[in-house]
């Protein structure tokens, strides 16, 4: 039997840009691990916004239980730490019923929150503002009061990085303990849970016809429709979701301020350009193995047994 470190709540994670593949790929896991799906996803948290967000379809989620989708109203607040509740709740009762939780969403700060938490430092915007005006008229007198209350930190960073010198001192005068101590405390070294990272990645030019063809299938299937129904239900046109990639471009559309042609290539752009957001993002993360599926199935499959038999 394996030692009971090892076994620190296993989790397997998969993320990676749009239309690369994590859902199939979610789905399939499941299926051959005894898995369950935690979603994360920023958008598909939202009740009504189904089409445009990708949700899985009713009976996949007949067939494969998913947590963390349709958690709000559309008009409700959601951020980061709201989802690592949720996760953590979810994924703390797979493991109970003896299950696998599989990570799967595109949302990168969501995942990275999960595995590593969240850095929550309280804000005060009116010393900030003080601290940049001193900065700026004397930026090595405030690395040097940086240096006095952290060293440690001070190393790391440029004595000429204004942001992070101003960001530490907030941190030390809002909350008494210097940027080493909070560091040390809440740890980003130490990851909250064992978490075996995939990444599906695919050539660009193949990764941008599969955003195209999604796009069109997503307006045949009623995308606009839904939109429509969205506001019918008497949700503003302000609310958070509906400034999401597509769902503002309907809008737009449906006020008539974009031609139908229009709205479409510049849904397809924008979709476009948050893959390729979400590649740089995912990129710079530590420990994730990229893959090609459904192309290289086999070796993911041994590459998760292996890490389950850890």
């Amino acid at each position: 039997m394996s030692h009971a470190h090892s076994n620190f709540k296993k989790i397997v994670v998969i993320g990676g840009p749009t239309c690369s593949g994590k859902s199939d790929l979610a789905l399939y896991l499941a299926e051959k691990f005894d898995g369950e799906i935690v979603n994360a996803d920023s958008m598909q948290v939202y009740r009504y916004f189904d089409i445009g967000t990708a949700k899985p379809e009713e009976e996949v989620r007949l067939r494969i239980p998913h947590h963390v989708l349709d958690v709000v109203n559309p008009n409700e607040e959601f951020d980061a730490k709201r989802f690592l509740e949720l996760a953590d709740e979810a994924i703390s009762l797979i493991i109970q019923r003896g299950k696998l939780p599989i990570v799967v969403g595109g949302t990168g700060l969501y995942i990275r929150a999960l595995i590593y938490g969240l850095f929550e430092a309280k804000k005060d915007e009116m010393l900030r503002r003080k601290l940049q005006e001193e900065f700026n008229k004397d930026p090595k007198s405030l690395f040097e009061r940086l240096r006095k209350i952290d060293e440690e930190y001070a190393k790391k960073i440029s004595p000429n990085d204004g942001i992070r010198i101003v960001r530490a001192l907030e941190i030390y005068e809002t909350t008494g303990k210097n940027m080493s101590q909070w560091e040390r405390i809440h740890g980003f070294k130490y990851p909250r849970y064992n978490a075996l990272f995939l990444g599906l990645k695919r050539e660009r030019k193949d990764l941008y016809s599969r955003i195209d063809k999604r796009v069109e299938n997503m307006i045949k299937n009623g995308w606009i429709d839904e939109v429509r129904n969205i506001l019918l239900r008497g949700f503003s046109k302000d609310i958070k979701p509906l400034k999401g990639i597509g769902y503002s471009e309907i809008l737009r559309y449906l006020c008539g301020e974009l031609t139908y042609p229009d709205m479409i290539r510049i849904i397809k752009k924008k979709t476009r350009n948050y893959a390729k957001r979400q590649i740089i993002w995912f990129s710079k993360e530590k420990n994730i193995n990229w893959f090609v599926f459904p192309e290289e199935k086999e070796r993911i499959v041994t590459f998760v047994k292996n890490f389950l038999e850890l």
